[in-house]
């Protein structure tokens, strides 16, 4: 499949939050609109970190 794990990251590094299957990830008015599998959304207020596309996961910075 070619879904995403989505991570966030606090400002120490540790995990906050894990959202699965991201298909669509969106830049949108200073957010990062991201879309699932089942056609949900959800904004988050994050910067991109790292892409491990081998790995299916996304790693994103908290503000």
């Amino acid at each position: 499949m070619c879904e995403a794990r989505v991570v966030i990251e606090g400002p120490d590094g540790s995990e906050v939050e894990a959202i699965d299957d991201i298909t669509t990830i969106v830049p949108e008015n200073g957010t990062l609109k991201l879309y699932d599998l089942y056609g949900g959304h959800r904004a988050v207020e994050a910067t991109l970190k790292e892409v491990r596309l081998l790995d299916h996961v996304v790693v994103l910075s908290a503000r």
